[in-house]
């Protein structure tokens, strides 16, 4: 659960930092409905990505010292 509220909140976070950029970068119209998709899908993927790489990069607990 706790893993798919973060996934969450990364992705419609980092959606809504393309829309910005798209919106201060673009010309005008704002980005349209296909864009924001695209761009959520995109959002999607790297927040995806970043948690395989956090999960790959963490020391397994055997691999952990022992604390004596």
């Amino acid at each position: 659960m706790k893993k798919t509220v973060i996934f969450l909140a990364c992705s419609i976070g980092l959606t809504l930092v393309f829309y910005l950029l798209a919106d201060y970068l673009l010309p005008p119209p704002p980005p349209s409905t296909e864009m924001m998709l695209l761009f959520g899908g995109i959002a999607m993927v790297l927040v995806w990505m970043g948690q395989c790489f956090v999960r790959i990069s963490r020391p397994k607990k055997s691999d952990a010292p022992v604390m004596r």
